[in-house]
């Protein structure tokens, strides 16, 4: 059953209409609670302009909605989050959370905060959401409105030893949607120049507990990955885990790439890196991560091990992202690591990198195009 996230249109004022007041009908509750506001029983098309929608569809038909609007302070409010009752506990308003969090943080907020209707309280908490406080429900019972907060500054982890190792097993998402994540990539080619279908290595199960980070790989093609990041990482058990070479100058700078239109990822800023592949298995079957972020790191900077001191490291939790983080010290100050890593970049045949952007404090990182795993990162290296 093909599931998806995209963003609402205009076109869709009717059909959430529908779905909100079906959903708030099958609940019996006259309380509008994390839907927003008392007195807004239609979606408008002033709504979907003024605030950011996302819809979830099931096999192409509209069948929940969710909406973010900005606070002050580094939050983001849930203004709507509804399913309709013929779609609800399939784990479609779960997912509509979770992708909610992930633009809350790639908007560069905090937090994100809810109100949660009478009796929905508990699955918030079981989400990481706390309470903040409380207002009373224009409900004819009475009960208070809880509002609650759920901090989203991704974690980042030392990592003692890693393990990851590969799965035979095709990914179920690839093998029911192949006919879809064809159709997506030939689109996506047209828009993309340096896009080729290789194939990948995608997370399909860890853990992490007391620095030891353990895991299974399966093995798809790139277009199922890039339509699955397209379409809202519907599939959450899967995590798109990468490399990440985090260069660090002699003067205690961090170098962060601008990636270059030519990219699937264009203009987004953070460490060189890369998506894992079946060349980075080893002899005894397990995934090579640190021999492959030195691979990215070469073939974007020209830097080798040979240039660079090992550090300590890492893992940053980024939602549908996991980064595996290898901290490596230069000898050369920023500037001239950043002339040394452009020339290169600039003479070579892919120029994956627009720039290098210098991190030298948290001020540096508020620029929203610092995705937040590297945002995390810098934090974290720089405090």
């Amino acid at each position: 059953m093909s599931l998806k996230l995209r963003p609402a249109t205009l076109e869709d004022s009717p059909i959430l209409t529908d779905i909100l007041k079906r959903s708030k009908a099958s609940r019996a509750c006259s309380d509008n609670g994390s839907a927003g506001r008392g007195d807004d029983y239609q979606i408008s098309d002033q709504t979907i302009s003024a605030i950011h929608m996302t819809v979830a569809e099931q096999n192409g038909k509209p069948v929940g909605f969710s909406g973010l609007s900005s606070q002050k302070g580094g939050a983001m409010l849930m203004d709507f989050l509804f399913v309709a009752p013929e779609a609800q506990r399939q784990g479609i308003g779960e997912l509509l959370l979770i992708r909610a969090e992930d633009h809350t943080r790639w908007t560069n907020h905090r937090r994100l905060r809810l109100e949660a209707e009478t009796g929905a309280t508990g699955f918030y908490e079981k989400r990481g959401f706390s309470r903040l406080a409380s207002r009373p429900s224009q409900s004819a019972g009475g009960d208070k409105i809880p509002l609650l907060e759920k901090d989203l500054t991704p974690p980042v982890k030392t990592i003692r030893e890693l393990n990851l190792t590969i799965s035979t097993a095709p990914w179920a998402f690839e093998l029911e949607n192949d006919a879809a994540i064809l159709h997506h990539f030939e689109e996506a080619k047209k828009r993309i120049g340096m896009l080729w279908n290789g194939r990948t290595l995608k997370l399909t199960g860890f853990r992490f507990e007391d620095g030891i980070f353990e895991g299974v790989c399966t093995e798809c093609s790139y277009a199922a990955f890039l339509t699955w990041r397209d379409w809202g990482a519907p599939d959450t058990s899967a995590f798109n885990l990468f490399g990440s070479a985090i260069l660090r100058s002699s003067d205690g700078a961090l170098l962060y790439g601008v990636m270059s239109d030519k990219t699937a990822t264009a203009g987004q800023i953070y460490a060189p890196g890369g998506n894992l592949d079946p060349t980075d298995l080893k002899a005894d079957g397990t995934v090579d991560v640190v021999g492959a972020i030195y691979r990215e790191l070469e073939e974007e900077t020209g830097l080798t091990p040979a240039d660079l001191h090992p550090g300590e490291l890492l893992a940053a939790f980024d939602g549908p992202r996991i980064s595996i983080a290898k901290v490596l010290d230069s000898p050369l100050e920023a500037e001239d690591l950043r002339r040394r890593i452009m020339d290169f970049s600039l003479a070579s045949e892919e120029q994956e990198l627009a720039d290098v952007r210098i991190i030298r404090t948290s001020a540096d990182l508020g620029d929203c195009a610092i995705v937040p795993y590297a945002r995390a990162i810098a934090s974290t290296l720089l405090s």
